[in-house]
């Protein structure tokens, strides 16, 4: 009955003669409410749709996308593509050069941006290598550990003392004749010879050392890495880090890696390398632009731009004779 009662206050005509009775009461005011509210039974029906609706889209803007790098790449030749660009002004330098021989124009041309590209690609990999990687550091340390000859050896050259109940001492225990031999003295041992007596020959009469040769040097490099021995401290680790070159020298040299016999000039000033070249035409043009990017190079050592010079000046005189006719 109240259930019956309940939605037949709930319809407009039962709200309708409650206004002519008099005030509503709280439930009847929920009642009202709830029945003009809207269920909408397809919320899947919806959800379905804009997940259609959004497949859609992502399909159609990965068409496009796919169209769009299509026309990029066609407009790109295949040489060209994953290569920084060269200087314009370099590039017509060397059709110039070619053009100005007789045969097999864009074989040398192909073959002057081949070598200007290597240069490139030397000073990008020299320009990144200034940063160290602390993962590759890691990964070329190596990890030595003892043999258990060794540790054995280490254990038996300890000498426990040990002590009483007063805190005096008691002597050593008797241990084995290994033990006995693994002690060290100062009387017992091998000399060093550092301190050698002063000799007596005169200054004339001393024989020049030879210094070592280069097999000398790779026959003791071999011998200090096979008789090589862990180290027994972080002092010795760091010593040999040193020499690895993982770590820095001390005192720190802020020069250090920089060459010492080069002068700033030399860098700069790369005119006299071209006496071999001609003085004047399509060459001598090319060749001064090559130069004068390799005194803005910071990155690459004198001794590299001399080679890259170099190459240019054996590569033009192996092509003489043609030269010659021109």
């Amino acid at each position: 009955k109240d259930k019956s009662a309940a939605s037949k206050d709930s319809t407009p005509e039962g709200a309708a003669k409650r206004q002519e009775h008099g005030a509503e009461t709280p439930k009847q005011q929920l009642l009202d409410i709830i029945g003009s509210m809207k269920v909408e039974v397809s919320y899947k029906k919806k959800l379905q749709q804009l997940k259609a609706s959004e497949k859609k889209k992502q399909a159609m803007n990965k068409l496009e996308g796919l169209d769009s790098e299509g026309s990029v790449t066609q407009g790109i030749p295949e040489d060209t593509q994953g290569v920084k660009p060269l200087n314009p002004e370099l590039v017509k330098a060397a059709s110039a050069v070619a053009s100005s021989l007789p045969h097999n124009k864009k074989q040398t041309e192909s073959e002057l941006l081949a070598q200007l590209r290597r240069h490139e690609e030397t000073t990008d990999k020299q320009k990144k290598g200034g940063t160290i990687d602390l993962r590759n550091v890691i990964s070329e340390m190596t990890i030595k550990r003892q043999s258990p000859a060794q540790r054995s050896a280490r254990i038996s050259g300890r000498i426990s003392l040990q002590l009483d109940e007063d805190g005096q001492r008691i002597r050593p225990e008797r241990s084995s004749a290994q033990s006995m031999d693994s002690r060290r003295s100062l009387k017992v041992g091998k000399r060093l010879n550092i301190f050698t007596k002063a000799s007596t020959e005169p200054e004339h009469a001393l024989k020049t050392v030879s210094s070592p040769t280069i097999w000398d040097l790779e026959f003791a490099k071999e011998v200090a890495a096979v008789t090589a021995q862990p180290p027994r401290n972080g002092f010795e680790e760091m010593i040999q880090w040193t020499k690895e070159g993982i770590l820095w020298e001390f005192p720190i040299d802020n020069e250090v890696g920089m060459e010492d016999d080069a002068e700033f000039h030399e860098h700069i000033f790369l005119d006299k390398h071209l006496e071999g070249f001609p003085k004047t035409g399509p060459i001598r043009h090319f060749m001064e632009l090559v130069i004068c990017g390799l005194s803005k190079n910071p990155y690459l050592s004198v001794k590299q731009k001399v080679e890259h010079i170099e190459w240019f000046q054996k590569y033009f005189e192996e092509k003489k004779e043609l030269l010659q006719e021109i």
